[in-house]
Parts: structure tokens; C-alpha cells; sequence
């Protein structure tokens, strides 16, 4: 029999992996230094409208002792694909857990460690996300570092015991305030360049970050309409050139009010360009500072890029100038990234399925976008959770050319609640939006002969498929679908209608 192979210790922090974590570094700055407690990594910064302390990490708070190690699991969370500024605030994260240690040394970590952690952190007035935040970055910083210098580093982290993000119902805009906003952004008092962001962020569902790294060339016409060019970092793996969004918009209505500031503001940018340092050139949001006195705006002569503080300042202010409040009389501060929430949830609601919106929004998945932006609850009058299907022998349904059979009548009345789904002969159909059975071709057959006493259920169909093409209409090809099927079953109740046809 031959012998048990023996385990081969492999060192991932030997000197040679430390050399290429240092090596790594000249990417992030031309002038960075390991031994520095601050490094500023201006290599990362995405667009002209960040500042450099979004792409600066702070290693000041953490022990000296454990300060090279800390640091190398900046390194190695950078080489991962993570964010400067998510690397900052895991960093920060750690600092408290090794500080909260002392003398312990982290050889000694144990399930009584992560316990006593566990009672500083809700001894603290910390949310209950900020916490699962600590609790979660102190476990991957065990995780990745297990092995550092020889050390073994048990991790009793891994199991959270708080809940992660959990959607906040504060973060949708409501539409009492939504429709004060839309006078406020339609005056043309507010200036030019907060204007263009804030219908940008209203119509087209954005992080301000993308909007705000858009270029002046970002929109072209094509085919009758046009195109709109915007970049997102956060679904590109975390590599600094971003992923190109291209949004069509047809030039009437409000979509031709955006795209008429959107030149607008081309314009102004171009001309602002020989005032903005070479780094700062080619955004689309450059600005020619401007302060209000006695009601009048004043533009000085100080010219720079919008940035998120910059944004924010200026909807806190005109929030409060113009009196924005909620149904309650309470004065209200929206936020840029409310917009995204609203954008998503409409969309849901107007009948965009997760994955047109996923292609919109730029997102890899749909979980995301139901679990975070989804504010339905709100809605009851349309989708209340993702349709499940399920089999087995507690819930045997099947499924037959998309429609759902043999379901309870609870079953089938939840289901119908959402604005996808019809009922059909047998059953109900889980999403006409994709159905493609041909189910109704029949009854535009000239074979096609219905019965009298079946009037009222034809009448049902016409009014049902007339809601369902004004629920879709921002969906041309489904509400058009929607609107033939409706029309086939009103030639039904008008024949039926017909005295001659009734025999009276």
C-alpha cells in the first residue's frame, strides 16, 4: 500500500508574492510608496468628476504592528477587482476590529473573540447594516490573510450574524414630491447644467457617478432618434475603462426636452474648456460657478466639473428654496441616488420585465435589481413578489405552453395580481408579454363561431386586454399585441351584439 501523500504547505506571502503585490502598486500611482499611511491612487480615479479622496485609502487608524499586513490586504483586495473607495472602507472596518483587539494577537482569535466582538458592536449606535458590514469585512480580512508570516488565523467571522442591506421604502421618491420636482427642474431659473443631471437621473436609471463621467460627445443621432452615451464602472469587473451604455430616445416630449439640454449643455461645455486643467477636460459637466443673492443668480469666474458633493449641495439647496415637501408638510432633501430606485420601480410597474431593465441599467443580473430597487410593496396594485413556479406533490402545477394548470384558487389569485399574467382557457398564462402559443389567432378565425351566452366573458376580454395596452404602452410591439387581441375580441361582442346575428 502505498503511503499517504503528505499535505505541501504552500506560502502565499513569501517574498516573491510580496514583491508583485509591491509591483502591482504602480498602477494605482506614479508616486505611490508602500510605507506611507496614505496612498492616493489618482490612477484609479474613473472620470474628471471625482475627487481625489474617492481614490485615496487611509491606513493611519490601524495598529502599527499589523500595518504591513493591512496593507498587503489592500493589495491583494485591489488585485480582486474591488474599488479604491471599498477598499478604504474595509480597511476602516478592520482598523476597529484590530484596535478593538489590543493586545490579543490575532493568533489567538477564537469564537469568544468574535462573541466579545459582537457585544462592542451593538454596545455601539450602529445600524444594523453598518454592523453585518464590520462583521462580514472582518471575516474576509481573516480569510485572505491566514497564512501572513506564518500566522494561522482562525476566522469565527464567517457565519453573519446581521442582515445585510435591506431595502429602505425611504429611498423612492414619492409622487407627491416627485411632481413638485418636475415644476421645479421644468423653471428656467435653476441653472442649465443641473438641470440636464437632474432629468438624466429622472428618466434614464443611473448612478450620479455615470452620469456625471459622461463626455461632451455623448449623444448622436441615428435612425429618427437618438442616442445616448453613458459609462458605468460597476458591473466591468473593476477594471478602469468602463462599460458604454447606449440609450435611444425618440426627440418629442420630455425625452426631447433631455436631449435639447443635453446640446445645451455641450455648448457650455465646449466653451468652458480652456479654463479646466488638462485632467478635467472633456466632460460633459463642466460648470461656470454661479451663487444666488437676493433671489438672482450671479456666475463668477471659477470653472470646474460637477462632482457628487457638488450635485448634492445643489439639490439640498434647491430643495429648500423652492419648498419641497412631502404629503405631511415635512421639508424633503431628495438624493441623487433616489432616482435610480424610482427609475427601476416605475419601470416595473409600467411592465418592463428585470431583464429589459437589467439592459438598461447595466446590471449582470436581475436579483439585484428586485432585491435593492424594487419598491412594489409600495404598489399593491401590481406585482407583489416574482412569480415562483414550483412542482411537486405539494404544489403540483403544469406547466403547459407558458400557461400554469391545476393550481388552488389562493394560488391563482395571487398570481393574477401580477400585470403579466392573463387568465386562459385551463389555466392562466405566467407572462402574455412573451407568450407566443398563438392562444387568441382563433378567435379571429372566420370558422370561429361563439356562443351567445358567452357575451360577458367576451366583454371581460375586450376591457382586459384594453388595460393591458395602456399598463404596456411604453412597450410599442407588446401594447400593439395587446391592442390586436383586444380588437379581435371586440369584433366578437359587436357580432355578438348584432340583433340579426342573435336571431331578435
Amino acid at each position: 500500500m502505498s503511503a499517504i501523500p503528505k499535505q505541501r504547505y504552500v506560502e502565499y506571502y513569501g517574498e516573491q508574492e510580496k514583491q508583485r503585490y509591491r509591483e502591482f502598486m504602480s498602477s494605482l500611482s506614479d508616486n505611490i510608496s508602500f510605507e506611507s499611511d496614505t496612498w492616493i491612487c489618482e490612477k484609479q480615479l474613473k472620470n474628471q468628476a471625482q475627487h481625489p479622496s474617492k481614490a485615496t485609502i487611509y491606513f493611519s487608524k490601524v495598529p502599527d504592528r499589523y500595518k504591513e499586513m493591512v496593507k498587503y490586504y489592500a493589495v491583494i483586495r485591489l488585485l480582486e477587482g474591488k474599488g479604491v473607495s471599498t477598499v478604504c472602507g474595509d480597511i476602516g472596518n478592520v482598523a476597529v476590529f484590530l484596535n478593538f483587539m489590543g493586545d490579543i494577537p490575532l493568533s489567538g482569535i477564537s469564537v469568544l473573540t468574535a462573541s466579545r466582538f459582537k457585544e462592542y458592536l451593538e454596545a455601539k449606535e450602529y445600524s444594523e447594516c453598518t454592523r453585518s458590514n464590520f462583521w462580514s469585512d472582518v471575516g474576509t480580512f481573516l480569510g485572505r490573510m491566514n497564512g501572513f508570516d506564518g500566522i494561522t488565523l482562525k476566522n469565527p467571522f464567517y457565519d453573519n450574524p446581521y442582515q445585510s442591506k435591506r431595502l429602505i421604502d425611504q429611498k423612492y421618491i414619492p409622487e407627491y414630491v416627485s411632481k413638485q420636482l418636475d415644476k421645479v427642474f421644468l423653471r428656467e431659473d435653476i441653472p442649465l447644467t443641473m438641470q440636464c443631471i437632474y432629468w438624466l437621473l429622472r428618466l434614464i436609471p443611473s448612478r450620479i457617478s455615470e452620469i456625471l463621467g459622461m463626455k461632451i460627445d455623448c449623444i448622436k443621432p441615428f435612425d429618427g432618434h437618438y442616442c445616448i452615451f453613458i459609462p458605468t464602472w460597476k458591473q466591468n469587473g473593476g477594471y478602469k475603462e468602463p462599460i458604454i451604455r447606449t440609450i435611444h430616445i425618440n426627440d418629442e416630449g420630455i425625452g426631447g426636452h433631455l436631449i435639447a439640454l443635453i446640446q445645451e449643455q455641450q455648448k457650455l461645455a465646449m466653451a468652458y474648456q480652456c479654463y479646466l486643467p488638462e485632467e478635467k477636460q472633456n466632460a460633459l459637466f463642466a460648470y461656470r460657478a454661479q451663487i444666488m443673492q437676493k433671489g438672482v443668480w450671479y456666475a463668477q469666474d471659477r470653472y470646474s466639473v460637477c462632482s457628487w458633493t457638488y450635485v448634492s449641495y445643489q439639490f439640498k439647496e434647491v430643495c429648500k428654496r423652492y419648498g419641497i415637501r412631502d404629503e405631511n408638510g415635512t421639508d424633503y432633501i431628495v438624493t441623487s441616488h433616489q432616482f435610480r430606485h424610482n427609475g427601476i420601480t416605475d419601470r416595473l410597474r409600467a411592465g418592463f420585465t428585470l431583464p429589459q431593465i437589467a439592459e438598461m441599467t447595466a446590471h449582470h443580473g436581475t436579483a439585484m435589481l428586485y432585491a435593492s430597487y424594487a419598491h412594489l410593496n409600495l404598489f399593491q396594485e401590481t406585482i407583489v413578489e416574482p412569480i415562483k413556479y414550483e412542482t411537486g406533490a405539494e404544489h403540483p402545477y403544469v406547466m403547459l405552453g407558458g400557461r400554469i394548470l391545476n393550481m388552488d384558487a389562493v394560488t391563482e389569485s395571487r398570481m393574477l395580481k401580477n400585470v403579466r399574467a392573463h387568465r386562459v382557457p385551463g389555466g392562466i398564462c405566467a407572462d402574455v408579454t412573451h407568450c407566443q402559443s398563438g392562444l387568441w389567432s382563433c378567435v379571429d378565425c372566420e370558422c370561429f363561431v361563439p356562443e351567445a351566452e358567452q357575451l360577458s366573458y367576451f366583454k371581460e376580454q375586450v376591457a382586459a386586454w384594453d388595460e393591458k395596452t395602456k399598463i404596456f404602452h411604453t412597450d410599442k410591439q407588446i401594447a400593439d399585441n395587446f391592442a390586436d387581441i383586444a380588437k379581435k375580441f371586440r369584433k366578437i361582442v359587436e357580432k355578438l351584439e348584432d340583433k340579426c346575428y342573435n336571431g331578435k
